[in-house]
């Protein structure tokens, strides 16, 4: 059809006098529609996207860019595995996952260095030992449910204590302030801008426990493309996450104006809130081995190590290389 459609274009222009090889040239040039999946519900994190969009970064490496929410790095998997998205972004230990069960995906570029996963309670919870025997709120495809077996595992503690409350994200928090559950699965820059201040306003005090304190010193998010598509076409992804890149970095430079085009997008999201996210995530992407790799770099040593640990803390028997589960772009 799309063929058909370029030939019809050509005869038309030739009639009118418009050389038939500058069509063709200009149908080639189409933007290539693309959707990409982010890891949650939009928040701060996702400001870059979105930049990319408005600023015409996407559009200028040849994709005309969708950008969809999900409620997991789980769902992503399966729906960029299943074709029903083209890219996405998720935790690196659920990729390795992923793979491993039989999901043909693959990263190819760091989106953050390090994770801002953690979670989110009325009291503090210090260690991974505090947590044992409480109820948390959590989708069933929530990142959560991978990394904190890991914890787990290398901590000796016995994660089927966790008696784990599925739920979709819109609601963790009324069940935590309601007493439902003890905690709800949370982001330092995604989530606890918000909960703070809706907590605040019960006369109560939001607490963070992050999963890098308690040893989960792994990469945080990748994106990630169908295993076949990154291989067929590293060019595309080559592009994509270039054009990724430079929003990011524009973000970086000027933060206020990314959450604002954030919000121009989504106009129900509140403007400090989205401000905060971002200062948030920022630190998660500047980090010393970010200051020594470049951004969006990947080491063997510490691929490996998510898969080592993914393997260990999920009885996987699943023989995985870094290869495997992320592939560097112009090698």
């Amino acid at each position: 059809m799309k063929r058909l459609g370029a030939l019809l274009a050509i005869c038309v222009a030739t009639v009118a006098g418009i050389p038939a090889a500058a069509v063709a040239q200009s149908t080639a040039a189409a933007p290539k529609a693309v959707t990409f999946l982010t890891n949650y519900v939009f928040n701060g994190r996702h400001a870059p996207f979105f930049v990319g969009l408005d600023k015409g970064f996407y559009k200028d490496a040849g994709f005309a860019i969708k950008v969809e929410p999900t409620t997991g790095s789980g769902f992503v998997i399966t729906a960029v595995d299943s074709g029903k998205a083209d890219y996405g972004m998720a935790d690196v230990s659920s990729v390795a996952q992923g793979v491993a069960k039989g999901a043909k995906v693959k990263g190819f570029m760091v989106y953050t260095d390090i994770t801002t996963n953690g979670l989110a309670s009325l009291t503090p919870y210090p260690t991974a030992q505090s947590v044992v025997g409480k109820t948390i709120a959590a989708g069933p495809t929530d990142s959560v449910r991978v990394i904190l077996p890991i914890i787990f595992e290398n901590q000796k503690l016995d994660i089927s204590s966790i008696k784990w409350k599925s739920a979709d994200p819109s609601v963790y928090s009324s069940l935590l302030l309601s007493g439902q559950v003890d905690l709800f699965t949370a982001t330092l820059d995604g989530d606890m801008p918000g909960f703070s201040k809706v907590a605040a306003a019960q006369g109560k005090t939001a607490h963070f426990s992050s999963f890098a304190d308690w040893g989960y010193d792994i990469f945080g998010y990748v994106l990630l493309g169908t295993a076949s598509n990154v291989a067929e076409h590293p060019d595309e992804a080559a592009r994509f996450a270039d054009a990724t890149k430079k929003a990011v970095q524009y973000s970086i430079a000027h933060p206020d104006e990314a959450a604002a085009i954030l919000v121009k997008y989504n106009p129900t999201m509140n403007l400090d809130t989205v401000k905060t996210q971002w200062s948030e995530t920022i630190k998660s992407i500047n980090t010393p081995y970010v200051a020594k790799h470049g951004y969006g770099a990947a080491t063997e040593d510490r691929l490996q190590r998510t898969i080592d640990l993914v393997k260990q803390s999920m009885k996987l028997d699943a023989a995985l290389k870094p290869a495997d589960i992320y592939v560097t772009l112009g090698k």
